[in-house]
């Protein structure tokens, strides 16, 4: 029997679409990671063909069942810290209030990591999300994700 491929840059991904749904308030994210590692919800992502104004679901490789869980594990219990840091650390062009869910949930899992993961090495997470947040996004986000994720490191990694 083979053994089924898992990805840790899925599991971001997963993690950052599990917390955006959390966001919505209809379920615990216990209840959302079940769905994800049972397949009932996650492990694919729309592709959209700009030319064709097209879109299309396309499967991704499975989450790492344990850095997914992770994830999501340090966020419910640092949800408030999590969040405070996120809002403390905008600048004055942007309100708590006018971040996107999206953008907001990149960081939760971000930041998450970083808590939980103090062996992975600082540059792997923020590569990973500023990949993440490529995905979404364009502009400016991209170097907001950057900086907000390498001025927390340097605080949730001091020595």
């Amino acid at each position: 029997m083979s053994k089924v491929k898992t990805n840790r840059s899925s599991s971001r991904l997963a993690a950052v679409q599990a917390l955006y749904q959390y966001a919505f308030g209809e379920k615990s994210v216990d209840d959302i990671a079940r769905e994800f590692m049972a397949g009932e919800i996650g492990g694919e992502v729309i592709e959209e063909n700009e030319d064709e104004g097209t879109e299309k679901f396309v499967p991704v490789m499975p989450a790492e069942p344990t850095l997914f869980a992770g994830i999501l594990s340090s966020y419910a219990q640092n949800a408030d810290k999590i969040n405070e840091m996120i809002n403390s650390s905008l600048t004055e062009n942007r309100s708590p209030d006018s971040v996107e869910m999206t953008l907001r949930a990149i960081l939760q899992a971000g930041i998450a990591e970083l808590m939980a993961y103090p062996e992975t090495p600082v540059a792997v997470i923020i590569t990973e999300y500023v990949g993440i947040t490529g995905c979404f996004y364009s502009g400016a986000e991209i170097k907001v994700v950057n900086g907000i994720l390498d001025r927390l490191a340097k605080i949730l990694r001091e020595p």
